[in-house]
């Protein structure tokens, strides 16, 4: 066996590429909130950089970056290819009009309104109409109030006007009603306003254009139509009636009054309110909150809330008082208010002659809220109802058509219809299934709505 011997091999160095004595920073690729290193080390790299903006540059390196040398010719053959498709683009339709457009026909498919019945009224040239809902009567179907309103001013010189109560009978064949007038009673003078009491619905009220107001009651086993009360005001026509309760009816005047009645066996005045006169304008309309609370418009496009904290007894009416809130003012007069419900809150929805709507929200009564605006399209709409869920706005348009608007999204869909003229009263039934517009020369018409949406 050999004997091993101690052997000492050559040593082969690999000299280092950078000096021994300075030292390389570690970068990590980790995302950090560390500054960068004051300098990399690039000297390895072995695959050169390539701009890539226009994809038409040459390739060069990174360190001629600054020196890009263009290819012209590549460029306009680019631009050759690229023009055409871009007019191709620009002359469709854009992503936000296609967008609407399906959500018209969603709407349309979601919400389903029918020209259901014409209801042909006698009255002059120029004649507007009110109408009003009362109880349901068959297949959710509710009774219908209607009367025509002559062309006049403060005074009314139209003796032979009519309340005519119209029942829906349901037909033998077919699972649908026809509404056929069951009653015309006879006025003294044109109404002014018509307003059912949402407590109890077989109770309604009315008030004329020389300043009475009346009290009536549909009697549903005979089909009847009875006046329980009649009383006079020295304030001329009220311009708007609400129920506050079933026993309180409020009153507003274009004057700045507004009474509220108290209805038992008598009907007898509760109290007077009169707005302060900085106010300077005059009460077109008037919707009810809750006791001693409610909101006002005005002809100058002011929206007020009045409210009490606590029934004062005092022995002058007149000295009633109530905190006033000025609400989002429009630009025009406010031709109606509707009280509703969005998102389980309570909601004010106002509309003025050019068809812009506010919704207030009535949670706060230190700063206005209606942060939601909407604008009904051309024509001007001055007469709307919206949905319970107050997501629907319905408007009359011309030749007996409907149009309505999905607030959520701005959907818009329309209805057809066809009578001659343009209407201005709208009224929407409580449980939303049925619309009356008018009048149209006439006649009114009445909507069946087939709903999906949930409310």
């Amino acid at each position: 066996m050999d004997v091993l011997s101690h052997y000492s091999s050559p040593v082969i160095e690999f000299p280092a590429a950078q000096p021994l004595e300075k030292q390389s920073v570690l970068v990590d690729n980790c995302t950090g909130t560390d500054p960068p290193p004051p300098h990399l080390d690039t000297a390895t790299e072995t695959q050169q950089k390539q701009h890539v903006a226009t994809q038409t540059e040459q390739s060069c390196s990174s360190s001629s970056i600054k020196n890009v040398e263009y290819d012209e010719r590549a460029l306009a053959k680019w631009l050759r290819q690229i023009c055409p498709l871009v007019e191709q683009e620009l002359s469709q339709p854009t992503p936000l009009m296609e967008e609407q457009q399906s959500n018209q026909v969603t709407l349309q498919e979601q919400l389903q309104v029918h020209a259901y019945q014409k209801l042909t009224m006698s009255s002059i040239e120029n004649s507007q109409g009110l109408a009003i809902w009362l109880c349901v009567h068959t297949n959710n179907a509710p009774v219908l109030v209607v009367t025509t309103v002559a062309p006049h001013d403060d005074w009314c010189e139209h003796m032979e006007q009519q309340l005519k109560l119209f029942v829906p009978q349901r037909m033998p064949h077919g699972n649908f009603v026809v509404y056929s007038e069951a009653k015309a009673l006879p006025l003294k003078s044109c109404l002014r306003s018509l307003c059912t009491n949402n407590f109890n619905k077989n109770i309604f009220a009315g008030a004329t254009m020389d300043g009475e107001l009346f009290i009536w009651l549909y009697e549903q086993a005979t089909a009847e139509i009875k006046q329980l009360h009649n009383v006079s005001s020295t304030q001329g026509a009220a311009v708007a009636l609400d129920w506050v309760t079933e026993q309180r009816l409020l009153a507003c005047y274009a004057n700045g009054t507004v009474h509220q009645w108290l209805v038992t066996q008598q009907m007898t005045l509760d109290w007077e309110y009169s707005l302060p006169t900085l106010v300077g304008a005059e009460l077109t309309t008037m919707v009810s909150l809750g006791l001693d609370d409610f909101v006002l418009g005005t002809n100058s496009g002011g929206v007020y809330r009045c409210w009490s904290s606590g029934r004062q007894p005092a022995l002058d009416r007149s000295s009633k008082q109530f905190q006033l809130l000025a609400l989002r003012k429009h630009r025009f007069m406010v031709s109606t208010l509707l009280k509703t419900v969005m998102d389980g809150h309570q909601i004010v929805v106002s509309c003025d002659l050019s068809g812009q709507a506010y919704y207030h929200d009535m949670r706060h009564e230190e700063e206005d809220t209606a942060q939601l605006i909407v604008q009904i399209p051309l024509p001007f709409k001055n007469a709307i109802a919206c949905s319970r869920d107050a997501n629907i706005i319905y408007c009359p348009s011309n030749d007996g058509a409907l149009e309505y608007y999905r607030i959520s999204d701005g959907a818009h869909a329309h209805a057809k219809g066809g009578l001659r003229g343009r209407g201005h009263f709208i009224r929407i039934s409580d449980n939303g299934c049925w619309l009356i517009t008018g009048l149209y020369g006439n006649e009114f018409q009445i909507f069946y709505i087939e709903s999906n949406l949930r409310e």
